[in-house]
């Protein structure tokens, strides 16, 4: 004998799924969820040193793919996640918005592949992805965590339009700088 399910109650949403993420597209990027096909991007980012240093790399393979696995994980328990950039048909970075459990907010978060640096990528799907965090979300303001020595993601910020908010000390021990950008209105008037 099949048991049948109860019904959700009426004005309960479901929850966030993975499988429910949008997708986003700007002239040179499509942002989609991340999938098992971005492993080698994630793979290489995480082996350089120098593009994974504020990220806890260098990693290994298997940590990295951890990484992918916890990002494509975090849409379906946050409802919001990373996205999955690709150009020309090739999955070169991530960027999104990102919250792990325990830290003090929400975050901006990009990273590139090497090959992909230096060509405008990241702030392409930075703008997007803040676009959307307005529009689709309803969000008035965003916040990313610099290191103090992130001098090049810094920069990035601050052409984004973000400013220090405050200064704080997060869970893994880290004194970090949050900056935070309000999100002008739906329509493009100003917060």
């Amino acid at each position: 004998r099949r048991q049948r399910l109860a019904a959700r109650p009426r004005g309960v949403s479901a929850p966030p799924t993975y499988a429910r993420a949008p997708r986003l597209q700007t002239d040179r990027l499509s942002l989609r969820p991340p999938r098992a096909q971005a492993a080698g991007a994630y793979r290489d980012v995480y082996a350089d040193g120098a593009a994974s240093a504020f990220y806890g790399g260098p990693l290994p393979e298997h940590r990295a793919w951890m990484r992918l696995a916890a990002d494509i994980g975090h849409w379906s328990l946050r409802g919001f996640g990373v996205f999955a950039l690709v150009h020309r048909g090739e999955t070169v970075g991530g960027c999104g918005l990102h919250h792990p459990q325990g830290w003090p907010s929400h975050e901006l978060t990009w990273w590139l592949t090497p090959g992909a640096r230096g060509a405008g990528l990241a702030r392409e799907a930075s703008e997007a992805v803040l676009d959307w965090a307005r529009d689709a979300l309803g969000w008035t303001a965003v916040a990313t965590h610099m290191k103090d020595d992130d001098l090049q993601a810094r920069r990035l910020a601050e052409r984004l339009g973000f400013a220090l908010h405050r200064r704080e000390t997060f869970p893994d021990g880290v004194a970090r700088d949050v900056l935070r950008r309000p999100l002008g209105a739906v329509g493009g008037a100003s917060a």
